[in-house]
């Protein structure tokens, strides 16, 4: 049985030594039938390059205008969904930001809500283990 592959970009956003992360509502997939929390992300549109998603979904989502510190991604995450049975391969990637306006806009209908938080919450906040193993890496713990 073959899979299907999606792609997504988003951001790990620092400020003061705080990272945003988002509050997501449940969805329609397979293990995330709850609210759950992770960093802004979200699916790439037909042409756009990885980067320019990643701020446009981070701004959709929490309403922080942010720019990327690089064109290169800091992290990558690949895991597997179920999503309305069928088995669905995710990759993203991870961009470091800063804040330029913070809550300029509000967040999206998708999110629940959203917390700037130092890293000891930010790690007991996460609900994926892999966030968990992003978020000590970017803060080399």
């Amino acid at each position: 049985m073959n899979s299907k592959v999606d792609f997504a970009a988003g951001g790990i956003v620092l400020l003061d030594k705080h990272i945003l992360l988002v509050k997501n509502k449940r969805s329609n997939s397979k293990g995330d039938e709850r609210s759950w929390w992770g960093y802004p992300k979200g699916h790439m549109e037909d042409g756009e390059k990885p980067v320019d998603a990643a701020v446009r979904e981070v701004f959709e989502e929490t309403g922080f205008e942010v720019k990327a510190k690089s064109n290169k991604p800091i992290a990558e995450s690949r895991y597997e969904i179920n999503q309305a049975g069928e088995n669905v391969q995710k990759t993203v990637w991870l961009y470091e930001m800063e804040v330029i306006e913070p809550f300029k806009n509000e967040p999206d209908d998708e999110i629940e809500e959203i917390a700037l938080v130092e890293f000891d919450n930010a790690h007991d906040l996460l609900t994926h283990d892999e966030d968990k193993k992003i978020l000590k890496y970017v803060f080399n713990k």
